[in-house]
């Protein structure tokens, strides 16, 4: 496989998989639109729809003194507005240097469109998340196909890209084991998944969830927690990241006989002073 597929595969997937590590993610109900929502919102990006009576431009990217905008041709099918709304994020996301991108018919070999190619076939259709439903789930080419948003066309290039990156040289096998796929016979598919299986697992598992995602996700559990479950807490350098990832949680720390604890709470949940009685009582405890 080419060195920009490998280049822009692994930028895409650091990303990618992070989001899905902070975020705990299902791979058999995975879709783009979290990642795709989480990334528009956390950027302030505008999404809407255009048209052009020629449908010559599939999508645009406008980077201005306003901020940054995404538009799809509203009248194409809802899996090619998909795929156009995951190659604009790839241009936002790839750090690609511009103030305008055009998705047409006329530059799909520019540099930077086939990079935002890749990015979108990537976020639609993880490798990790083809493991989970063709390995170990076995659904079928068009199950999966129907589950990601995709189009036939777009989910075979995927498999091809995929395979051939991992076996190189085997284009006519690899080619005859998607096809067989798509009519219905997973044998040849799962031979080769199954050999790739421990390195796109590796690969997903080099990503850890953040220290604020882990807090975020206990305190949604259970309310309340302290620096003996999380020593990192006590470090008041991480207080204002965890103050900016929700403005539900609140946080501080008490002290007595030399002993610490640093606590946080969901504020919808807990009273500052329900908190403290808690923090107290793990205090006394100690």
């Amino acid at each position: 496989m080419d060195e920009l597929y490998a280049r822009v595969s692994s930028t895409t997937k650091q990303a990618l998989y992070q989001f899905m590590k902070n975020q705990d993610i299902s791979f058999l109900n995975y879709h783009f639109d979290h990642y795709f929502q989480f990334c528009v919102q956390e950027n302030n990006i505008q999404v809407l729809p255009h048209h052009f009576s020629n449908h010559k431009i599939e999508g645009l990217t406008v980077v201005d003194e306003l901020g940054t905008s995404f538009s799809y041709e509203r009248e194409n099918t809802k899996v090619k507005q998909n795929f156009t709304l995951c190659h604009e994020l790839g241009h936002f996301i790839l750090k690609h240097e511009g103030f305008y991108f055009s998705e047409s018919v006329d530059n799909q070999e520019d540099i930077l469109e086939r990079e935002a190619n890749i990015f979108s076939a990537i976020v639609l259709m993880p490798d990790i998340v083809l493991l989970s439903k063709i390995y170990y789930n076995c659904d079928t080419f068009q199950r999966v196909q129907d589950s990601l948003g995709v189009s036939k066309q777009a989910f075979y290039f995927r498999l091809l890209d995929l395979l051939r990156d991992n076996f190189p040289n085997r284009e006519n096998e690899i080619k005859a084991a998607i096809d067989s796929y798509i009519i219905g016979s997973n044998t040849s598919i799962h031979h080769l998944f199954h050999k790739i299986k421990d390195q796109v697992i590796d690969e997903f598992n080099q990503y850890q969830p953040s220290f604020v995602s882990q807090i975020e996700k206990k305190v949604s559990e259970v309310d309340f927690i302290t620096s003996q479950e999380f020593p990192e807490l006590i470090h008041q350098e991480n207080w204002d990241l965890i103050k900016e990832s929700s403005p539900d949680l609140k946080i501080w720390l008490i002290y007595n006989k030399g002993k610490t604890v640093a606590y946080v709470w969901n504020s919808k949940k807990l009273s500052d002073s329900e908190a403290r009685k808690k923090a107290e009582l793990q205090l006394l405890l100690m």
